[in-house]
């Protein structure tokens, strides 16, 4: 098993993306952010079922590639001050 690994990490690091610039990696955050915003909205209206597990299930995967983004911005060096923040938990509370 140890020389499965040991491949899938030689073939992962041959096919590894070129690193994105600063300006395109921000970018790339902010859309993810706004991609963020428009599932949260659309959780928020939605009352079926299937629709709202649909939701949920993007909504993980863009915090997934926010969390893929974040990574490469620290190894990068962009400073945090340009970098969009998600918040973890935007619930709305009710009085």
């Amino acid at each position: 098993m140890k020389n499965f690994y040991e491949m899938a990490n030689r073939i992962r690091q041959k096919q590894r993306p070129p690193v994105p610039s600063d300006r395109e990696l921000l970018e790339d955050m902010r859309e993810v952010r706004r991609q963020l915003d428009a599932v949260q909205s659309f959780f928020a209206m939605e009352s079926d079922e299937d629709l709202l597990d649909a939701a949920i299930y993007q909504r993980e995967a863009l915090h997934a590639r926010y969390r893929y983004l974040l990574r490469l911005a620290k190894e990068t060096g962009v400073r945090s001050e340009q970098l969009p923040i998600i918040p973890e938990n935007r619930t709305r509370q009710i009085n």
